[in-house]
């Protein structure tokens, strides 16, 4: 091999290897940060009206997908971690993703969906709750949502004394989403509930508005410190990861 081959072969190596250590720190960066994503849920659900006792998902305006409380075995936690959510990765102080879409809907009546934590079912004084703020869709099949539903450590809390303690979501009795009629007027009809509970006027009316529903919904957790990736990556929500 001649000289100038050699220094070409030479100049080009050397020409290269900043780009590559630029490569491989953006390639390991990237799958650090795609490492603290986490599905909470992926997957197509069937939403029907039905009284609680006979769905185990709660039926009515609730979908439920954490019942420990119903049944041991129907524990759910996506890809988070069963012991703890705020370390070694700190998904309290980071931010949720929500992605609804709808797939069936009787009507094409608004509504909104919230995605709310339950703990402590037997504390004294009363269970412990969080919900996220409302997510708006204008109703009817093909009518979604994809929205950043912030930090749980700002959630509304049921008791602002005594917060959801995400140091143990093992004591998590529901994870599931709450479905509002419009952007939040009264809820169609919840587990029996009265009018004056539901606040809606006819609730049992209105639910016939919403269910049953197909939708497809995926929930994300990005710990903080860290970007989400994009939705890009979930456009096949309920096919890739089913739980």
């Amino acid at each position: 091999m001649k000289n100038n081959e050699l220094f070409c072969m030479k100049y080009i190596s050397n020409f290269h290897q900043p780009a590559l250590l630029v490569l491989f720190i953006f390639l390991m960066f990237s799958q650090g940060t795609k490492a603290q994503e986490k599905i909470v849920f992926n997957k197509v659900i069937d939403w029907a009206w039905s009284p609680r006792t006979e769905l185990w998902y709660g039926a009515n305006s609730f979908y439920w997908w954490h019942r420990e409380d119903v049944n041991p075995e129907i524990i759910n936690f996506g890809e988070m971690p069963d012991t703890n959510w705020v370390a070694p990765y700190d998904y309290l102080n980071g931010t949720f993703w929500l992605r609804f879409e709808v797939l069936e809907q009787p009507t094409s009546g608004d509504f909104s969906v919230q995605f709310g934590i339950w703990q402590d079912i037997k504390r004294p004084g009363g269970w412990l709750e969080t919900c996220s703020a409302l997510s708006y869709l204008s109703g009817g099949t093909g009518s979604s949502v994809q929205k950043n539903i912030g930090s749980p450590a700002v959630w509304w809390q049921i008791n602002k004394e005594v917060k959801v303690d995400f140091t143990r979501p093992e004591d998590f009795y529901r994870i599931g989403i709450v479905l509002w009629k419009g952007k939040g007027s009264c809820i169609p009809y919840g587990q029996g509930w009265s009018a004056s509970n539901s606040q809606c006027d006819n609730p049992e009316t209105e639910a016939a508005r919403f269910f049953p529903m197909k939708a497809r919904l995926t929930i994300v957790s990005v710990a903080s410190g860290y970007t989400f990736s994009g939705w890009e990556n979930y456009l096949n929500a309920g096919k890739v990861h089913d739980f």
